[in-house]
């Protein structure tokens, strides 16, 4: 039976309002998350409940948006919350005697690794809601979809008539925290298959959502829902308080109505009050007949000659730089105008390895590409900046020409400035190239950019390596920089790596140019294996001249051994010593 659908056969679906926000403002003195209420204080829970169904709401969600998030670490404890929210509404529905639909509410599913385990996770909490008898559910104030048609499709195995209600929560730009458009989420809801309802909630007040939903296409006729919060709040004894009106609420809801919603509500701010009113104004109104348009694929084009070179299989020259550390970039250009005149490909420009800051490489990169012609590829850490940062910076990047990075999650901040430096990670550099992915098919969908990531191949378990790998390959990652190459166990894990993935590598090649040099990265670079042979080449009493000799000779024999695996080579500069780098460059193309 689908209790929805028939509902939205006759007319118009009201549901309730908020539950987080209306139950502080009743109970103030309660500071643990309303979830645990069900539990501790159960009669609340009902007499929110009731208010509601007597307002005239005829779907009524369980207290616990919690359950997939962090804030209850306990399984069981998730477990006994979605059983116990869900019979409190059950019950509180039959004391009433109203039709209503009792519908299992699961906030904002977040799988960081995006490996799958969110639904392991889940699964209980699922469990525990289809043993009440749930037959509907509501993920709501989602911010991306990675995990959840897997959810979905475990719903459905266990009861194919259960309905699933999906809504996003978006800003005023029309985003989701994780990067997807309102566009994005139009066409999610139309293609997801398990999705029966589909729409947003949260985020903002009823005038924005107005606008943004009055400016959405549909690409489906499936039920549309819509519940915007009461307004935008203010801080008070660290408290968040909304001041909505109602009335001016439901006007805004009577022209989200007329764009095409088919079920209403309210989020946070929202009363009861606010549902009365809904449900005086639209209880008997009928669905709006949504414009569906075609669901066309966005056409992209991507205009990187270093990303055509990588497709073709011609191999590109990648040459790493330094930003300074201080302000003056005289050295740093010097050498990229060189790099230029020897017409490598691609300047790569690191971003405060090892955790010490340098100068801003997006910044540098267009100024450096801009002088020298140069394609510029900066690299950036999602250690320093969040989800905001991270995507202000791609756009701002992108505006100045940049078309090409490195995403990376980012050296650690060393221990002895934790202190007073903090690191971020909001995102990790998976999570980081799915924004980039969505990004591509949005704002950059004219030029797209490119984008790889670095390849740590030392690890114990080469196929975990491998997962990790296809991981990024799936949210558009176009190659791979490796660590140093040096011997012959490198090179055959490397060979491994890509006939695992089919991943395209950028062999990274860093010369050695002193016995110093050599011992200091073969005893002192986490993840870096020197074998003793090459570090034998070297000796104290050599000349400049001489190591650099050593040097050539080692790098063009790590690339003569790489040609077959290596899709392009990585240079990594010591010691600014540039001039070196082309003439390996020069010999490696005479070959």
């Amino acid at each position: 039976m689908n209790r929805l659908k028939d509902i939205l056969n006759q007319k118009i679906l009201i549901t309730d309002g908020a539950m987080g926000t209306y139950y502080q403002s009743l109970y103030p003195d309660d500071e643990d998350i309303v979830e645990r209420a069900v539990l501790k204080y159960p009669d609340r829970i009902k007499s929110i409940h009731k208010s509601y169904i007597e307002s005239g709401a005829s779907l009524i969600r369980t207290d616990s948006f919690a359950v997939a998030g962090p804030f209850i670490d306990s399984d069981e404890e998730r477990v006994e919350i979605a059983r116990k929210s869900y019979s409190l509404a059950k019950e509180t529905i039959e004391e009433s005697g109203k039709d209503c639909v009792v519908c299992a509410d699961i906030g904002t599913v977040f799988d960081p690794a995006m490996n799958g385990e969110i639904l392991t996770s889940l699964k209980p909490v699922i469990d525990a809601f289809l043993d009440e008898g749930a037959a509907v559910f509501d993920f709501e104030t989602q911010t991306q979809t990675e995990g959840l048609s897997d959810i979905f499709s475990y719903i459905k195995e266990k009861n194919p008539d259960a309905e699933i209600i999906l809504s996003f929560s978006i800003n005023k730009t029309g985003m989701t925290t994780g990067g997807l458009s309102v566009d994005n989420i139009m066409r999610y809801g139309a293609k997801e298959a398990n999705v029966d309802v589909y729409g947003f909630n949260c985020g903002v007040g009823p005038s924005h959502m107005a606008q943004l939903i009055e400016k959405a296409a549909f690409y489906t006729d499936k039920p549309f829902i819509v519940m915007p919060n009461a307004g935008y709040p203010y801080t008070l004894r660290g408290r968040q308080i909304y001041r909505g009106d109602s009335d001016f609420f439901t006007e805004k809801i009577k022209a989200i109505i007329s764009a095409g919603a088919d079920i209403v509500g309210g989020c946070c701010g929202t009363s009861p009050e606010f549902i009365e009113k809904l449900s005086k104004e639209f209880a008997e109104k009928k669905p709006e007949q949504k414009n569906i348009e075609a669901a066309e694929k966005k056409t992209t084009r991507t205009f990187s000659s270093f990303y055509k070179k990588i497709e073709s299989g011609e191999k590109p020259f990648i040459v790493e730089l330094d930003p300074p550390f201080d302000s003056d970039i005289t050295k740093v250009m010097n050498s990229a105008h060189t790099l230029a005149d020897a017409g490598i490909d691609i300047i790569t420009l690191s971003d405060s390895p090892m955790g010490r800051s340098r100068m801003d490489p997006m910044l540098l990169g267009a100024m450096m590409q801009h002088e020298t012609g140069v394609d510029v590829m900066p690299h950036v850490a999602c250690r320093d900046r969040n989800i905001i940062g991270l995507r202000g910076a791609l756009l701002g990047s992108y505006a100045a020409g940049i078309r090409h990075f490195l995403m990376i999650t980012g050296d650690p901040v060393p221990a002895a400035d934790r202190s007073q430096i903090t690191p971020v990670f909001d995102y990790n550099s998976i999570r980081f190239m799915n924004m980039a992915k969505l990004l591509n098919d949005e704002a950059f969908s004219k030029d797209r950019i490119v984008y790889g990531g670095a390849l740590n191949y030392h690890g114990r378990n080469a196929d975990a390596i491998a997962r990790r790998m296809s991981l990024k390959m799936e949210q558009g990652c176009s190659f791979f920089l490796t660590q140093p190459v040096y011997g012959d166990e490198d090179i055959e894990r490397l060979a491994y790596l890509k006939e695992k993935t089919g991943a395209k590598i950028m062999a990274g090649i860093m010369p050695l140019v002193s016995y110093k040099n050599a011992l200091f990265m073969a005893n002192e670079m986490p993840g870096i294996h020197v074998p003793q042979e090459i570090v034998d080449l070297y000796s104290p009493e050599m000349s400049r001249e001489e190591a650099e000799e050593v040097a050539v000779r080692v790098s063009l024999d790590i690339a003569d051994k790489m040609k077959e695996t290596a899709d392009g080579y990585y240079f990594m500069v010591p010691f600014n010593r540039v001039k070196l780098i082309c003439r390996i460059i020069e010999q490696i193309r005479k070959k």
